[in-house]
């Protein structure tokens, strides 16, 4: 085990192990402010004299584990109806194999705009930070209002990301071969909508979306002049252990140095802007019978949503267009135990800009892959997850996906990609869970060592993943 993966499991063993603590809660304790020296005087009566006696119990502050443990015993009692917003906040781990290991924050709050009202159901606000060793930041809101005994649903979501991406092409054999460019991207999306209810648990909206990606490339291969020049190095053993496996490859006829800058040859191709400013106007309809959206333990959700990208309203070449369909089923096996599963699809129309195709891979549909190893025009994918409470508040998930994206390759049921993996969940709030999974998707290229291993990914973040 490396010492990446070893400070992995020492920071999820220790997470887990404070949530672990959250369950005892301590009832001796009367007073509920921690900053207040609780004493608490018991008086009792001795009995065969007329004298009493009076003895005085002090209970200091508690120390700084138990105010931990005092604070997340609590912290999934719905309080929505006697306070204005119930708020927790959670650190976590995470890992990826393409941004490296990163320590996180959750912010996570429920509220009621009308805190008579039991029927709607609670709205809820999240913010998600995120910083790890291989400079990547990102932050985050997302929420659902929900009113009028939920007749009427207004959804928003923003983001931050700064990070080095990578860029493998376009296209599944592109997203196969390894040949990846390092970039480093800044990111600003922000996406909201609006729905109202046409008919019990059917609901009509309309979107509106921004999106900008400001990207720079950084060249990460010799060109094929400096491999060739690297000859006399290599039979003077003088060449270090990458240059000395690249001239390997190359002379035995595995590497293309052509090939080996995709994000260049793809902007130098289509004369895109590598600075790509989209932004989109939709509608949707819906069907919802889940009893929570936050973690679902019965139900169905289904949405079908059609996107408009003109291209007076950003800077790509073309106007393009995206249909997104995507089916949920929940359902409770036995006591503790929901099966649950997700058919996502998007169908892109025209030519999109190079940020904009539909991507393979992320932290809710084909965990385990970089998000936009394998992108194109269309994708489908699809997972099945057994999600067991195994104590009170802590829970496992186990799960399966696979997944084709085309469009400019053609469809090959050949293509299609596995991933598969385990979680852990603790119920954060009042039905809403903290979620860490760990994914694992397909090899990469055997004859390149900087991708022959299997891909994964560790996530941190709240709710599940559908």
């Amino acid at each position: 085990m490396n010492a990446k993966h070893t400070i992995i499991v020492t920071l999820f063993l220790l997470t887990t192990s404070l949530f672990a603590f959250g369950q005892a809660g301590d009832n001796n304790i009367k007073s509920t402010n921690p900053h207040v020296l609780q004493a608490n005087i018991i008086t009792e009566r001795v009995d065969g004299g007329s004298d009493s006696i009076s003895t005085a119990i002090i209970q200091k502050k508690p120390n700084f584990i138990k105010r931990i443990v005092n604070y997340y015993s609590g912290s999934n009692i719905d309080k929505t109806f006697v306070k204005k917003m119930d708020w927790s906040i959670a650190p976590g781990p995470n890992y990826s194999s393409d941004i490296g290991l990163g320590l996180g924050f959750l912010i996570a709050g429920l509220y009621r705009p009308d805190q008579t009202d039991s029927i709607t159901s609670p709205s809820n606000i999240r913010f998600y930070g995120n910083i790890t060793t291989e400079k990547f930041m990102m932050a985050r809101v997302m929420g659902d209002n929900f009113l009028q005994h939920d007749k009427y649903i207004l959804s928003y979501s923003g983001s931050f990301v700064y990070f080095p991406g990578a860029f493998y092409g376009v296209g599944y054999e592109d997203g196969k071969s390894g040949y990846v460019q390092s970039l480093t991207n800044t990111m600003a999306i922000v996406k909201a909508s609006g729905a109202v209810a046409i008919l019990p648990n059917t609901y009509l909206g309309a979107s509106v979306s921004f999106n900008y990606t400001g990207t720079e490339s950084r060249s990460k291969y010799p060109s094929e002049d400096d491999i060739k020049g690297m000859k006399d190095s290599y039979e003077n053993n003088t060449l270090d252990g990458n240059l000395r496996h690249l001239y390997e490859i190359y002379r035995d006829g595995q590497f293309e140095p052509n090939l080996s800058n995709p994000f260049d040859n793809y902007i130098a191709y289509t004369g895109e802007n590598p600075n790509a400013l989209n932004s989109s106007v939709g509608i949707f309809a819906q069907y919802d019978t889940r009893d929570v959206i936050t973690a679902p333990h019965k139900g169905i959700y289904s949405k079908l949503e059609a996107r408009y990208f003109p291209k007076f309203l950003g800077n790509s070449q073309n106007s393009f267009g995206k249909v997104n369909f995507t089916f949920n089923f929940y359902q409770k096996l036995w006591e503790g135990t929901v099966l649950a599963y997700d058919l996502h699809s998007e169908f892109t129309f025209n030519q999109p800009s190079w940020h904009m195709y539909s991507k393979i891979g992320g932290t809710d549909r084909m965990r385990g892959y970089y998000e936009g190893r394998f992108r194109d025009n269309n994708i489908v994918t699809t997972q099945l997850e057994l999600r067991q409470r195994i104590y009170k508040r802590h829970g496992i998930v186990g799960w399966i996906g696979a997944g084709n994206a085309w469009g400019h390759d053609s469809f090959k049921w050949g293509n299609t990609l596995q991933s598969f993996g385990v979680g852990y969940r603790f119920e954060f709030k009042n039905r809403m869970n903290i979620r860490l999974d760990y994914g694992w998707g397909a090899y990469g290229n055997p004859n390149f060592k900087w991708d022959n291993k299997r891909s994964s990914a560790f996530i941190f973040t709240a709710s599940e993943a559908f």
